[in-house]
Formats: C-alpha cells, structure tokens, sequence
C-alpha cells in the first residue's frame, strides 16, 4: 500500500522532471524559409503518424487542497501518448502532475500534489487508497478527490487530503 503510493508520487515526480523539460519560454525565429518548409513538413508528418504530442505555455490554473488555495508557480504543460494525458503544473520539485485517459470522460490514473505541509500526497489508481475523478471541458480539466500521505512525524496514520485541480492545457 506504502509502496505503491511511493512509486506513484515518484512517477509523478519524473512526469514533472520530463515535462518541464519540454517546456521553455526562449524565442526562436527561423533564419530561412527552407527550415520554415522542412519544419512545417516535419510537424505535418508528425501529426499524421499520430506522434505523441505535447503542449507547454500558461494555461490557467487552480489548485486547492484541503480548503486552501495553493500557489503553484510555473508552466503548465499537457502532453498526450499512449493513450494518456499527462498535465504538470509548475516547477520540477515544486509542481503538480496528473496522469488520465484520453478522451472526453477521463478516468485519473494518478495524482502527485507534492509536499503540503511537510506530507507527500498523491493519489494512486488502484492502490486501494483515495479517490479522484475527472471532467473535461475542451481543453480544461477537473480533477478532484482525496490524495493520501504519509506525515513522518506520526507515519502508521495515513493522512487524506481533499483535493480540487482545475487546469487549462495550452493550445
């Protein structure tokens, strides 16, 4: 139980890692129009061999655990593969990650909220432990539920957070 929730936060945690290295907020101009033409023809053949895809930017954000509102600073980046959607929000050791279906009725696979007042929560399909449900609304996400922790200060009593995610994907 302990360890799949472990594993589940560590998960996110490389989710976050991997997506925000994906995003950046450097400017790039194209130096000719030969590279605009083989960039275009690249993003073409991407999309129609259905290659994962991946969105970073500002997408509006609320994230809200156990009643109170969370300053979660960073970019918000939303990438699709495999049959999943993988959302971060934020900075690496600070951000936020979810795991769901694609689709238009997601299911959530898991949830990293990170560490809330010196608890590690998250949520973790299938662990026993928690709940989380989804709703999408074109590129808005509801997520919400309860996320469990372990506080080190008492660590055989589990600790169940109620959380609310409300995330716009970049376009």
């Amino acid at each position: 139980m302990k360890r799949e929730l472990v594993v589940a936060l560590g998960g996110a945690a490389i989710v976050i890692a991997g997506l925000s290295g994906c995003s950046s907020d450097d400017k790039k101009s194209s130096s000719s129009s030969s590279s605009e033409k083989s960039t275009s023809s690249a993003s073409a053949t991407a999309t129609a061999t259905e290659s994962p895809t991946a969105a970073a930017g500002s997408g509006a954000t609320k994230v809200t655990i156990d009643g109170a509102d969370q300053a979660v600073n960073g970019s918000v980046v939303c990438a699709t593969m495999g049959g999943n959607v993988n959302i971060a929000i934020g900075e690496a050791a600070t951000g936020i990650a979810a795991v769901l279906s694609d689709g238009d009725s997601p299911t959530v696979t898991s949830v990293g909220l990170g560490n809330v007042n010196g608890v590690t929560l998250g949520y973790q399909s299938g662990a026993g432990q928690g709940e989380a449900k989804a709703e999408k609304d074109g590129k808005t996400y509801k997520i919400s539920g309860t996320a469990t922790g372990i506080d080190m200060a008492n660590p055989m009593t589990p600790v169940n957070k109620p959380f609310t995610i409300e995330v716009t994907c970049p376009n």
